[in-house]
């Protein structure tokens, strides 16, 4: 070895790259290991479901339905278009009673959920708005379980006693 020379070189490293390359080379690696962290809906909501069975509540009955939903809101910040507002339905002619169905109230409501209603609940964090979706009702009934999300929050909470306890659904894909 040469007394110049350094002991590493950064030419064997480091070679003349535009600006936007820069970016992509150092933003990449970031993204990836960020992706990596995240779990899928399907593992989340098995968690969740979990944690309903030790808190001595009801289980969810279709996980693969939520998982579904959850990936939705996801992707598109929207709920389906099978689900609408109490507003909505009320304005459809559904009575706004648990124990009505949608499905009879009007054919405009076959086949749909409510969601979307603003929620607020004291065990939520306070800096975003919360909305709610029922998830597992039964020909239009609503269930007493719902999927709390905001499109502000990666995360998400399920409750299956009509708020009076909440499960937080880690952040997934």
């Amino acid at each position: 070895m040469h007394q110049n020379q350094p002991l590493i070189s950064f030419s064997n490293f480091i070679k003349p790259i535009s600006i936007g390359t820069i970016l992509v080379s150092f933003i990449s690696p970031i993204c990836s290991v960020y992706a990596q962290s995240i779990i899928s809906c399907r593992e989340a909501v098995s968690q969740a479901n979990e944690e309903l069975i030790k808190g001595g509540n009801k289980s969810l009955k279709d996980e693969k339905a939520l998982v579904s939903l959850l990936q939705k809101i996801n992707r598109d910040d929207a709920l389906p278009n099978t689900y609408v507002t109490s507003a909505k339905a009320k304005q459809a002619g559904w009575s706004g009673a648990d124990t009505d169905s949608l499905w009879e109230a009007s054919w405009t409501l076959n086949k749909k959920s409510i969601g979307g209603d603003p929620i607020q609940n004291a065990a939520l964090p306070k800096s975003v708005r919360w909305y709610s979706a029922d998830i597992e009702s039964v020909r239009g009934l609503r269930s007493s379980k719902r999927l709390i999300y905001s499109t502000d929050d990666p995360y998400r909470y399920l409750t299956n006693n009509t708020y009076r306890s909440l499960v937080k659904i880690q952040e997934c894909q």
